[in-house]
């Protein structure tokens, strides 16, 4: 069995501890963890710690940045680094990555035809700390909060709902309804206003376009490919989580996430092959 399947094998909680949805993309840490989703994760077996800060540096991320930036992302048990010089990642962040595969690389976006999940729950004082996780994993699976213990998700999150709610052991406290549109007090753009911090995920999205207009989708060198690559997955590999794709009747005018969407798929299509062959290229054998 491949070294990665080996390892897969861990508590889903876990993997959802590990999110760093909060964190600043651009810096060495983000920059080494998204290489860590994109390349290390499909090595067949450790990789050397030279290899990895090969990766890092072919990035624009500086030796001792990136020194340090495996230090921390093995403090916060992302990688696992023994003492005779290799890296390898940990189990909890291979199902963390497994994870963003389906979430980052394939964004949706809802239909005004297309189902929600409705999640209400209650948990006794005693589970308080319970409750405090399970606002802050719903939120970052893109939930939307209707009052205290009511929770809005697409339908297509549903599995993922679940997998937090089983994790977090209050399965049994809440009950989970499929429904068809809702019938809104006031119109659906103001339940969304109320429901989601748009003007924090349109921030975002806003950030994401800045940051990546450059870009460009020429493809150049394989190495222009590859930086291009790394940059453009660490700057939107949050997104895809926090922004449920809600359906337009319920977004703003303007709201640029459609337009951060499409720069996306452009930008991907133009660079993620020259990429992985470029990476594998800087992994040579290490690579699977």
């Amino acid at each position: 069995m491949p070294y990665g399947q080996k390892l897969a094998r861990s508590n889903p909680l876990d993997a959802f501890t590990l999110d760093d949805f909060e964190s600043r993309s651009g810096s060495a840490t983000s920059i080494l963890r998204t290489i860590a989703g994109l390349y290390l994760r499909h090595a067949s077996s450790p990789v050397s710690r030279t290899r990895v800060l090969t990766l890092a540096t072919s990035a624009g991320v500086g030796q001792a940045a990136a020194q340090t930036a495996i230090t921390r992302l093995a403090d916060r048990g992302l990688l696992q680094t023994p003492q005779d010089g290799m890296v390898s990642i940990s189990s909890p962040a291979l199902a963390m990555f497994a994870r963003g595969t389906r979430r980052i690389f394939t964004p949706r976006q809802m239909s005004a035809d297309d189902q929600w999940v409705l999640v209400t729950y209650s948990l006794p004082e005693t589970m308080r700390p319970a409750r405090h996780q399970l606002r802050k994993h719903f939120s970052q699976l893109g939930g939307g909060q209707v009052s205290a213990g009511l929770w809005i998700f697409p339908e297509y999150l549903h599995a993922e709902v679940l997998e937090v709610l089983v994790s977090l052991e209050v399965r049994q406290n809440a009950t989970l309804f499929v429904t068809g549109r809702p019938e809104f007090a006031h119109s659906a753009a103001a339940a969304a206003g109320s429901w989601w911090d748009l003007q924090k995920l349109g921030k975002r999205h806003e950030d994401f376009i800045a940051t990546v207009a450059h870009l460009g989708i020429e493809s150049g060198s394989p190495a222009h490919s590859y930086c291009c690559y790394v940059t453009l997955i660490d700057a939107w590999r949050a997104i895809p989580y926090l922004d449920p794709g809600l359906p337009e009747s319920m977004l703003p005018k303007e709201w640029p996430g459609q337009r951060s969407r499409e720069l996306f798929l452009a930008l991907s299509a133009a660079h993620q092959q020259a990429a992985q062959d470029y990476a594998d290229h800087l992994l040579g054998s290490e690579s699977s």
